[in-house]
């Protein structure tokens, strides 16, 4: 595409010696603050279903990642044609039911199917459990239902005592998981109603 090329052209001038002295200094650690807010900035512009924003997130999120192939480059790591190239044969792996002969009958099959093929993966052999993987950065409640969701696939008892808080919250979260409800966003959006409700009141009340 002729504006993901512009793009990388633009990215060259940038990160070369006369470009910008501030993207010559960077590095993966002093990056990760930048993904991370750019992602948060998509995710409210999802919650708020505003394209042009979501537009605009999206390029700054893309661009990050652009970022982090231009500073590996630098350091002889990888390029940008590496994480390309993972990615087609990591899409092209794990979907038998549409590049092979491996026939599926539902959504629930496929993932399954994408569980399976991730531990027969060179680079998942050293896993010892079905929770090994999960990002250790995840917010709590995110992590909690990563959890739960894997010690569900693998058919394991949880039992709760709903008397305890952290128990009621974990049985919430399998509520969520059970009907594919992502609990950290609607937990986002109820908290973002509530203070949309408040500063309404409060606005009213002045």
């Amino acid at each position: 595409m002729d504006a993901f090329n512009e793009l990388l052209e633009i990215s060259d001038i940038l990160y070369s010696p006369q470009g910008c002295p501030w993207d010559n200094k960077q590095n993966f650690t002093s990056l990760q603050s930048h993904l991370i807010e750019e992602s948060h900035e998509l995710v409210e512009a999802v919650d708020e279903d505003d394209d042009q924003k979501i537009i605009e997130e999206l390029g700054d999120l893309f661009y990050i990642l652009i970022f982090y192939c231009k500073v590996a480059g630098r350091e002889k790591r990888f390029v940008l044609e590496d994480v390309l190239k993972t990615v087609k044969e990591k899409l092209i792996r794990r979907h038998p039911h549409i590049f092979a002969d491996v026939r599926v009958k539902d959504a629930e099959e496929v993932s399954k199917n994408w569980e399976r093929i991730k531990k027969e993966e060179k680079n998942h052999s050293e896993r010892k459990s079905v929770l090994d993987g999960i990002p250790k950065t995840l917010s709590l409640l995110m992590k909690a239902q990563k959890v739960v969701k894997r010690m569900q696939r693998a058919d394991f008892p949880l039992h709760l005592d709903s008397q305890e808080i952290g128990d009621q919250f974990l049985a919430l979260i399998q509520k969520a998981e059970a009907q594919e409800i992502d609990a950290e966003g609607a937990l986002r959006r109820a908290l973002q109603k509530r203070e949309t409700d408040f500063r309404a009141a409060e606005k009213k009340s002045s």
